[in-house]
């Protein structure tokens, strides 16, 4: 797995993030989308951080009388800063601007590694979905479906389940646009072929 260095360019940021989570996943961490800043002239996104999970500390809540609010909740950051960030550059792509690598505690095993977060919704990235609808369209079944999308570059294992909901859930959310689009496929049949008929009800 390639590792981040400066200067490395990106088209979007699900390219940075995938690229960055296979690294993570590699070395044995998991990773999350953290601060961004936009352009004030133009409002456009322009920087973008992506750390690891438990980077940084919870910010500390006090009382009115100044005394430290207890949380029950058990902490879950740990100060690491490992991290990367990424700038727009005016030649239309995404920079790697800064990139720290040092780990301020031990690295999970493959086994916990593929636990975390960030390595368990590869399956909800545009580009993965868009795979998956193109590739059920040319008539695989979700397990072939599958086995092509996670030979794509950038991207951590996807399971059969993880195609088959998406697949339902596209099909559910594009209901009638079917029937629409084999009733135009008829339509145009019988304007190329005066023996063709057919009638819907």
């Amino acid at each position: 797995v390639e590792k981040p260095y400066l200067n490395q360019e990106f088209y979007n940021l699900d390219d940075v993030h995938n690229f960055y989570n296979c690294y993570a996943l590699h070395k044995g961490f998991g990773i999350r989308r953290s601060s961004s800043s936009k352009s004030s002239a133009t409002g456009e996104l322009i920087w973008k951080k992506f750390v690891y999970y438990k980077e940084g500390w919870r910010e500390e809540q006090r009382k009115e009388d100044g005394n430290e609010v207890v949380s029950r909740c058990r902490e879950t950051r740990d100060g690491c800063m490992a991290s990367l960030n990424v700038h727009w550059k005016k030649h239309g792509k995404w920079v790697m601007m800064g990139f720290v690598e040092e780990h301020r505690h031990t690295l999970d095993t493959p086994r916990r590694t593929k636990k975390h977060h960030s390595h368990t919704v590869s399956h909800k990235i545009s580009v993965a979905k868009d795979l998956m609808e193109n590739l059920h369209t040319c008539g695989m079944g979700p397990s072939i479906v599958a086995k092509a999308t996670n030979n794509m570059g950038n991207i951590t294992k996807i399971a059969m389940e993880h195609v088959v909901n998406h697949l339902r859930n596209h099909r559910m959310n594009n209901v009638g646009q079917e029937g629409y689009l084999v009733a135009m496929h008829f339509m145009k049949q019988m304007r190329l072929d005066p023996n063709f008929y057919f009638a819907t009800e």
